[in-house]
């Protein structure tokens, strides 16, 4: 368990009232709102997302259409994106949260990669390619 997450349950734990627990670093925006806001703080088009990742524009579309039926993308294909758009760890692992997921793995290998890469402030292509160069690139051709 995650540092927050045990001082959420041990919150949890000992509130009488749900509404006295003082929870921190929930989620409370919905995957669509926390992606579009990022693709349009990084000034990307889905054209953009759509060169540098494996999914079509019409999956991106629909990923940040917040009046469409809420599609949960998977783990490898919310890191797919993350990859597209040179995310920061901190910006991915809010991505990955905001989809339901966990956050990056260091004791995964891909991840492990993934991870140094973006702590050096790499471009998700390099780390693509990187991940090529390792034979681990099937991670994101499922």
């Amino acid at each position: 368990m995650g540092l927050l997450t045990e001082e959420n349950r041990r919150e949890l734990e000992h509130s009488q009232n749900f509404d006295d627990a003082m929870l921190t670093g929930m989620i409370t925006k919905p995957f669509c709102i926390v992606l579009d806001e990022l693709i349009q703080k990084k000034n990307l088009t889905t054209q953009m997302i759509v060169l540098n990742s494996n999914q079509s524009k019409s999956y991106i579309n629909k990923l940040r259409n917040p009046s469409e039926k809420e599609v949960k993308p998977s783990r490898n294909v919310v890191i797919d994106i993350a990859l597209a758009i040179d995310a920061t760890l901190d910006e991915t692992n809010s991505l990955l949260k905001a989809a339901r997921h966990q956050d990056l793995y260091a004791r995964d290998i891909v991840e492990a990669v993934i991870i140094w890469g973006m702590l050096q402030k790499k471009p998700g292509k390099q780390i693509r390619d990187i991940l090529e160069e390792k034979g681990l690139d099937i991670f994101f051709k499922e």
